[in-house]
């Protein structure tokens, strides 16, 4: 019923669409990991000092099972929330990270938002989680750069 609807009536095609696209909104999607000769691999090892007002969010990759979390991504502003979310509380100013890795997430069969795989210098997170921080929400800077209201840069991998 509801796709016969959606057929003939825009706004039901775009509630059909959110109905399928919402569920996936927090669960693991497909990965790939960035080439090194994309504009993101330049500032692989880059380090970075926290100078904005940011969190820590858990997510969970399944609704019903919320003993082990997927990864943590870091947001200003606002936040997220949900049932498969968990908030891991704000992040000191002045802690310290490092970018690893760069991915790109992908969701039927379109490329969506890239995120950086990042570790801490010290933080009071889980060790064994690995942290994200998505260029969308307020983390984005210019081309592939993190925001400098929240992400002080140190210094290049190669300094």
């Amino acid at each position: 019923m509801l796709a016969d609807y959606s057929r003939n009536n825009f706004v039901g095609w775009i509630l059909y669409v959110m109905l399928i696209v919402s569920p996936s909104a927090c669960v693991q999607l497909p990965v790939e990991e960035l080439p090194s000769t994309s504009p993101y691999a330049k500032l692989i090892g880059a380090e970075y000092r926290i100078v904005g007002d940011v969190s820590a969010y858990g997510i969970y990759e399944r609704v019903g099972d919320r003993k082990v979390l997927s990864y943590i991504t870091l947001i200003p502003g606002v936040g997220i929330g949900g049932s498969l979310v968990e908030s891991k509380g704000p992040i000191v100013k002045g802690q310290h990270i490092k970018i690893l890795s760069a991915w790109r997430m992908h969701l039927l069969g379109f490329t969506r938002d890239v995120y950086y795989l990042v570790k801490f210098q010290d933080a009071d997170l889980p060790h064994d989680v690995p942290v994200r921080i998505e260029l969308s929400r307020g983390n984005e800077g210019v081309d592939a750069g993190l925001n400098p209201g929240i992400y002080e840069r140190l210094r290049d991998k190669d300094q």
